[in-house]
């Protein structure tokens, strides 16, 4: 069952790409759009900026225990995810299913992300 799941899931893997900006070689944009699109605080040292950003740190730890489960004369049903399911998603998308006999599900997404 478990090499069903990773075959499975191996072919729902989907890339996303950030869409490119393609401006002209002259361009420049304004310190409002700039400001605008920033995150974090900035300062300004001479022509360079440099972020200050306070740093925050997760992690996660899941100890789940399932035992001394009985299931007799059960039918799972079938886990289906839909061709585009997932086509709209942005960021960290996660699916998780459940075959429905005796099942613990645990799951845990921790991002770090470090901007220097």
């Amino acid at each position: 069952m478990r090499l069903a799941l990773i075959a499975i899931s191996s072919l729902l893997v989907v890339n996303a790409y950030a869409e490119d900006l393609v401006l002209a070689d002259d361009f420049e944009l304004s310190m409002d759009s700039m400001d605008s699109s920033r995150g974090g605080q900035y300062i300004v040292e001479g022509d360079q900026y440099n972020i200050d950003l306070d740093s925050i740190s997760a992690s996660s730890e899941v100890n789940g225990l399932s035992q001394g489960n009985v299931a007799m004369g059960t039918t799972s049903g079938n886990n289906h995810i839909a061709a585009g399911a997932l086509a709209s998603t942005s960021g960290v998308t996660n699916v998780i299913q459940n075959t429905g006999n005796n099942v613990l599900i645990q799951n845990s997404t921790v991002v770090n992300l470090t901007l220097k």
